[in-house]
């Protein structure tokens, strides 16, 4: 037998619920409305809104060659949804599936009930979607408080990304709370097919990333050094933070266009869409600015046109908004990966 998903209450610690096992579970089913399961879900989940539960389809309307042996009602006819089964298809029989909702169960058991009638191992979260949420929050909290973290701050395009994966690359733990924020460029822009997530789904993401991390060794955080609009950090991550050692990353303004404009163009991302999401920021560029980078742009100087926003623009900005000074300084001459690796292994032998 499975280990039964315990609930959250009053000053219980946020591993007694068994959240570990989600990762376990061949299928998870988010039975909320898709408006829900858009703000936020639980890692992995397919929405199944339990609305969908009536749609049944007769065994003609079923793939052929599934697996699944369909639920029949009364009169004879097929009673599983094909929404339903269409997810089943490459789920083995007998495998666990997890159920959850935000009405107490009710939509939960619609999916819930026809999975153990076709013999899957079937557990519904106790307490649903709200018992979930407050485990994030609480395991935030804990796990907060566990971990020593340095803090990697830069202004945008700095190459902070490249140090933390030759980081990563050399065996040391790394959290991008940056990355988690849907912020790959500047504060607020947001490249077309880019999206800043939800608060809950930020927190959900964290603490994902957080639970992945071992307590008994130290955590580089990329962390912005302004608040991303519409996103905070919880309170407990918050104050560990702002105890941990900073270090400052300065790249050379060339360097930092070069690495730009390369990563631009792996991204298959114009100038011409890069420059619009800038004029479309709170706080944008002046107009002139802009005007002046679409014109270098024209004369084929996309890297110098990039420099330009580095210098007039998202350096200044940053300095503004992050008031902040910084007694250890990481100073890379070149962002090319080879170098970043090897002075990433140089810095941290010495």
């Amino acid at each position: 037998m499975r280990k039964s998903l315990a609930s959250i209450g009053p000053g219980v610690h946020p591993h007694q619920l068994e959240v570990q096992e989600f990762s376990s579970y061949a299928l998870v089913i988010d039975a909320r409305a898709p408006a829900a399961y858009d703000e936020d879900h639980l890692p992995h989940a397919v929405n199944l809104p339990a609305c969908l539960a009536g749609l049944a389809h007769t065994r003609a309307d079923l793939d052929e060659g599934m697996r699944v042996t369909a639920l029949r009602a009364s009169d004879g006819e097929p009673a599983l949804p094909y929404a339903l089964a269409a997810h089943l298809r490459s789920v083995e029989p007998g495998s666990p599936v997890l159920v959850y909702c935000d009405r107490g169960g009710l939509d939960a058991v619609v999916w819930a009930a026809p999975l153990k009638q076709l013999g899957y191992q079937v557990d519904v979260l106790p307490g649903g979607w709200p018992n979930y949420q407050r485990w994030v929050v609480a395991g935030l909290e804990v796990l907060a408080r566990s971990h020593v973290f340095t803090r990697l701050q830069a202004p945008p395009v700095s190459g902070a990304v490249r140090v933390l994966a030759a980081l990563q690359e050399q065996g040391h733990q790394v959290l991008d709370l940056v990355a988690l924020a849907g912020q790959r460029t500047v504060r607020g822009l947001c490249m077309p097919g880019e999206a800043t997530p939800s608060q809950s789904a930020f927190e959900s993401a964290l603490l994902a990333a957080m639970r992945e991390l071992d307590p008994g060794r130290m955590v580089w955080v990329r962390d912005w050094a302004a608040p991303v609009a519409g996103l905070s950090l919880p309170p407990a991550l918050r104050d560990a933070l702002a105890c941990a050692i900073t270090m400052c990353l300065e790249v050379p303004c060339e360097a930092r266009a070069s690495a730009w404009r390369e990563s631009l163009l792996l991204q298959d991302a114009s100038m011409a869409s890069l420059l619009d999401a800038f004029a479309a920021l709170d706080g944008a560029p002046p107009k002139a600015l802009l005007s002046r980078c679409r014109n270098m742009v024209g004369q084929g100087q996309a890297t110098e046109a990039l420099a330009l926003l580095i210098e007039e623009y998202i350096d200044p900005r940053h300095a503004r908004l992050s008031g902040q000074a910084c007694a250890h300084v990481i100073r890379l001459n070149s962002l090319a990966p080879t170098e970043v690796s090897a002075f990433v292994r140089q810095w941290l032998a010495g």
